[in-house]
């Protein structure tokens, strides 16, 4: 027979055991929200895991193009276990940053070994449970306000076309495109909701990591894109 400490031992081990069981399979939670109503724009983007113990939230308060350069203000906010942090940011991205960027992206993924199989194992992983996309326009001439209404449908629907060939998709999205044909306008709101299994996240970045270090330069590469402007 179990001796009376050892019993107790024996038990929390079992509860702690019963726990990381418990979050590994609780899901993690991405929630997209875009709306632009002309020069107004809201683009948020949350991630909730571990029953909304881990929170993080970027919301880019407004967007303006001002001629080769994209001016964003960011507010970035994130919770862990109770504690909670926030940072509010101006960034520019101009020509030079994105070719930068795609420089960096290009030689992060070439020491990566195959880094396009690891990307198709994870997102069919992921189970996108709402998909909904509306949007107005008009251009102030029937004609072109029709063929512009034709080509928001061509997008929309080869965007869930391609996206449905990775991903899961859980329920039936929801596509409107209105025609205004008295006036000029564009909006349009969009937001999604996708889940993946935080033992399968977590899985996919020890795979990613693996991959990583089977090139010398792969981490360095990888902190580069992502850490560095």
């Amino acid at each position: 027979m179990i001796g009376y400490p050892y019993l107790w031992v024996l038990a929390a081990g079992l509860i702690i055991v019963l726990f990381l069981l418990i979050i590994l399979v609780s899901p993690v939670e991405i929630l997209g929200e875009l709306r632009r109503d002309g020069e107004n724009d809201d683009i948020e983007i949350k991630f909730k895991a571990v029953f909304g113990l881990l929170r993080y939230k970027m919301k880019i308060r407004s967007l303006d193009f001002s001629g080769k350069a994209i001016r964003l203000h960011e507010h970035l906010m994130g919770t862990s276990i109770g504690m909670s942090s926030k940072n509010e940011k101006n960034d520019e991205i101009d020509t030079h940053r994105v070719m930068v960027g795609i420089e960096k992206y290009k030689r992060a993924a070439a020491l990566t070994h195959n880094l396009s199989h690891w990307a198709k194992q994870t997102l069919a992983k992921v189970k996108l449970e709402e998909w909904k996309w509306s949007s107005s326009v008009g251009t102030g001439d029937a004609m072109w306000t029709a063929m512009a209404t034709g080509l928001l449908w061509s997008v929309k629907t080869t965007t869930l076309g391609v996206l449905s060939q990775f991903v899961k998709l859980r329920a039936e999205p929801r596509v409107e495109v209105k025609p205004v044909y008295t006036q000029p306008c564009f909006t349009t709101e969009w937001s999604c909701r996708a889940k993946i299994g935080f033992g399968n996240a977590i899985m996919s970045g020890l795979h990613l990591l693996v991959r990583l270090k089977k090139a010398k330069e792969g981490v360095q590469a990888w902190r580069s894109l992502l850490f560095k402007s």
